[in-house]
């Protein structure tokens, strides 16, 4: 009989491990539940947030790339004897953009320029007879 009152505590404390082991694995759930809808929640608003930002970018990229070719074309007229049709820039961002444009084709074009110089041959036109 004394066998028995020793496999009872040992029984109830085994019992009472395994319900708090049972509590602490609801409570561990149900904390990760709530930190993965948290995350989902920041996730979402992340994502919102690049993809205007993206969408943001992509339309200056756009308008920048208009206005470069703009100026390229204008700067090519230009060089070429003709009248160019200038606009009239509306905020800094724009003028910065046509500098940079005719910079790059005027380095673009010192560079020919140079190099025709360095090989120390004058140009010459040479009239040829149409092929017959």
């Amino acid at each position: 009989m004394a066998a028995k009152y020793e496999e009872e505590p040992m029984q109830d404390l085994f019992q009472n491990y395994v319900d708090d082991l049972r509590k602490l694995r609801d409570a561990f759930h149900q904390e990760l539940g709530n930190q993965a809808r948290e995350l989902s929640k920041a996730m979402s608003i992340y994502a919102r947030n690049n993809e205007a930002a993206l969408s943001m970018f992509m339309e200056k990229v756009a308008a920048r790339g208009a206005e470069l070719e703009t100026a390229a074309a204008a700067r090519l007229d230009q060089f070429r004897g003709l009248r160019a049709l200038t606009q009239t820039p509306a905020d800094a961002d724009q003028e910065r953009v046509a500098a940079a444009a005719e910079r790059a084709l005027g380095d673009g074009l010192d560079v020919e320029v140079d190099r025709d110089r360095k090989t120390g041959r004058p140009m010459v036109l040479v009239k040829s007879e149409p092929a017959a």
